[in-house]
């Protein structure tokens, strides 16, 4: 089906105005406004103008019901707008993402290694139902699947047909605001993905089985949620409930400002209970750990900020939790020229200080954005320091460039793999400089419907953690969205 709308699809972008590029994901879903297209001014010829497209880094965040006035003037806005009965209408979207990757000292050289290079393909088709203002039904379905890789496959590297998403909705309007229950299989991405993100990385993306209640009023937003994280399998429609990991969670959020001049201030918590998590230093066993994130965004003029506080505790096992995550990202941009803008990032993921205080001190993510595109190193025990440039040479091209340090926060603790699988135990080494990383990246916007990108990135590892492998990583990637 791709194949068959995607010259129909760009054909028909012609009429529209050019779009600027995709933004990256970790800059596209932050502080987002709820998504909208963005329709002309006005109408004057008989056929309407056919709008720009608005893809959003999670699909359901969409709104088509404007479309309702431009549904003819393509195929893309009549299939973004199915007119059914009154204020009743469905929508249709899909994606398709191809890419070739050389994976070189996977893990830093720990573990089965893939040397061949590997391709990957993720293919979504999707449906929403809305009764505007009252109920929603949509349906997300993925296939993915990775070929050429020879250590073992794992449900985020492959999974066949099955659910992504599967929700329905019941909305509520409350004086200027509104009130939305949704209850089912959810994608979710919370202020700037630190503790809930989506996983477009990946081959396969991450949803969660939750009950959710959001509520907006003027500036003011927030909810609450519970349920339990999904047990991806490689089958065919064979994705299920995880009951060994539940979650019950509160945000809040406020918007300030206006134009050159804005700000956001967010707050979450999180109660989480896993059956099993291991570190280091300490055996497999149960993890009831309480997760609270304060996190303040904001601009003036050409400055940005974005800096969040994690604080964790709980029990695992017979210990105590006493673990914290920090993260902190300053900028600066021109607009002249190729609009650069330079950024420094830091990141301090809490370490195992002592394995014998009964504590254990180490920071474990829930369900995080990856510090890298590959997710090469998990935030456990991690301190970072990384210069960033981007750079738009033309409207449809953005390039991005960091390079970064890498030091354990504590000596007595490990190195970690985003999903928390011990890469270097605590006592291979008492150095603290773990090692380099340098990343490189760029988006194309081929037509509104189409990007083409890279990724690279170059790792380092210090003398004192070998034996091990230096790490490099490159993908091409082609994505086609509707």
């Amino acid at each position: 089906m791709f194949d068959l709308l995607a010259p129909v699809l760009a054909a028909s972008a012609a009429q529209a105005a050019p779009a600027p590029p995709p933004a990256p994901v970790d800059v596209a879903q932050k502080d987002a406004a709820p998504a909208e297209a963005q329709l002309p001014p006005s109408q004057t010829s008989e056929r309407p103008m056919a709008p720009k497209p608005a893809f959003r880094p999670i699909n359901h965040d969409e709104d088509y019901s404007g479309f309702r006035d431009v549904r003819d003037a393509n195929l893309w806005t009549r299939l973004k707008y199915l007119p059914i009965v009154d204020n009743t209408y469905a929508t249709l979207g899909g994606e398709l993402r191809l890419r070739p990757e050389l994976r070189l000292g996977e893990r830093w050289g720990r573990g089965p290694q893939d040397d061949d290079g590997n391709f990957q393909q993720r293919s979504r088709i999707w449906g929403d139902l809305q009764v505007e203002g009252l109920f929603r039904a949509f349906v997300d379905l993925e296939h993915a699947t990775s070929t050429g890789l020879d250590s073992v496959v794992a449900p985020i590297e492959e999974g066949r047909l099955d659910f992504n998403q599967a929700f329905v909705e019941a909305h509520v309007p409350v004086g200027q605001g509104r009130i939305v229950a949704r209850l089912g299989r959810q994608e979710i991405g919370i202020g700037n993905q630190t503790v809930f993100d989506m996983r477009e990385g990946a081959n396969t993306r991450r949803s969660l089985d939750l009950l959710r209640v959001m509520a907006t009023q003027g500036p003011w937003d927030g909810g609450f949620l519970t349920g339990h994280a999904v047990l991806e399998k490689l089958g065919t429609f064979d994705d299920e409930t995880n009951h060994d990991y539940d979650l019950t969670g509160f945000h809040a959020g406020r918007s300030f400002g206006a134009g050159a001049r804005t700000g956001r201030a967010e707050a979450l918590f999180v109660s989480s209970d896993r059956a099993s998590l291991a570190f280091d230093s300490e055996a497999a066993a149960r993890d009831q750990r309480r997760t609270l994130s304060l996190r303040y965004a904001g601009k003036r003029d050409a400055w940005s900020i974005d800096v969040e506080g994690i604080r964790q505790w709980g029990s695992f096992g017979d210990l105590d939790i006493d673990a914290y995550y920090v993260t902190g990202t300053a900028a600066y941009g021109w607009q002249g020229g190729w609009k650069p803008k330079l950024a420094l990032r830091v990141d301090v993921g809490s370490g195992d200080k002592n394995p014998n205080d009964g504590k254990i001190g180490t920071y474990a993510p829930l369900f995080p954005k990856p510090l890298t595109y590959n997710g090469d190193l998990g935030p456990h025990n991690l301190t970072i320091i990384q210069p960033q440039l981007s750079i738009q040479p033309t409207a449809k091209l953005k390039l991005d460039f960091s390079a970064a340090g890498l030091w354990r926060t504590s000596t007595k603790d490990g190195v970690y793999s985003l999903g928390g699988q011990v890469l270097r135990r605590g006592d291979e080494s008492d150095s603290r400089f773990f090692g380099k990383r340098a990343t490189a990246a760029g988006q194309y916007a081929l037509n509104p419907f189409m990007t083409l990108g890279f990724y690279t990135i170059y790792g380092d590892v210090s003398e004192k953690f070998k034996p091990g492998r230096d790490l490099y990583y490159a993908a091409t990637y082609l994505t086609f969205r509707f």
